[in-house]
């Protein structure tokens, strides 16, 4: 690789870890909301919201980690197993390197993005509206962290992946619509799980797959626009 992609490169991490680095400063002088104990007024919430608002459920909850998760590890086996079936190994191996390092990235931007936009927030979640809310979510503080949701953030971020891969990759693939509509069925299982279980309102789990997806296909292809040059000459 030519010594001024490298340093594009490298430059997009150090831009994106700064910017990781600017959301643990934000959160750390912060002042942080403190529950007084009484139950939230789901009147002063917004009709739409206030119809999908849920009490907390652990349950659910957990469930939601689980399908995140296996959606993550989805997306990772397929560009292994792509790699498995490859030809020509070489160039294979140094895109799934590649393709790992963009899937890294974005998450960085989509992380910093949205954990600083529910800093600045401070939207009250959908179980303190509620008897019984998230205990942990209390001791933490995250109860005022409801705004957009992370989960969807990174669900979304990895459905971006998933279609850019298949664009750029296996465009004419058999398995490109059935993955496709596999990983969205999963990203709208997250949003479904998140709003059940009382962590999010609609508006949340919508911003934040709107946010991991954007931030996840714009860095899929600033990233891939820079190394294209480069699989080219292989």
């Amino acid at each position: 690789m030519k010594k001024k992609q490298v340093l594009l490169l490298v430059g997009i991490f150090i831009l994106g870890f700064a910017f990781a680095f600017c959301e643990g400063i934000i959160k750390k002088h912060c002042s942080v909301i403190e529950w007084n104990g009484s139950t939230y007024n789901i009147e002063n919430v917004n009709a739409l919201d206030a119809n999908f608002a849920r009490p907390y459920n652990e349950k659910l909850d957990d469930i939601g980690d689980l399908v995140l998760s296996l959606t993550c590890m989805g997306s990772m086996l397929i560009v292994f197993i792509s790699f498995l079936i490859s030809k020509n190994k070489r160039v294979a191996f140094k895109e799934a390197v590649f393709e790992i390092y963009v899937f890294c990235i974005s998450f960085l931007y989509s992380n910093a993005v949205y954990r600083i936009l529910k800093i600045f927030a401070g939207r009250i979640r959908p179980y303190m509206y509620f008897a019984d809310p998230s205990q942990k979510g209390i001791a933490t503080g995250d109860f005022c962290r409801s705004w957009p949701s992370g989960h969807s953030a990174n669900c979304f971020n990895i459905i971006a992946f998933v279609v850019f891969w298949f664009m750029l990759r296996h465009s004419d693939s058999k398995f490109k619509k059935p993955f496709i509509v596999l990983f969205f069925m999963a990203g709208i299982t997250v949003m479904v799980l998140r709003m059940l279980s009382g962590n999010h309102f609609l508006t949340d789990v919508l911003s934040g797959a709107a946010i991991g997806f954007i931030c996840g296909f714009s860095m899929d292809f600033l990233c891939n626009k820079i190394f294209a040059k480069k699989m080219e000459e292989l």
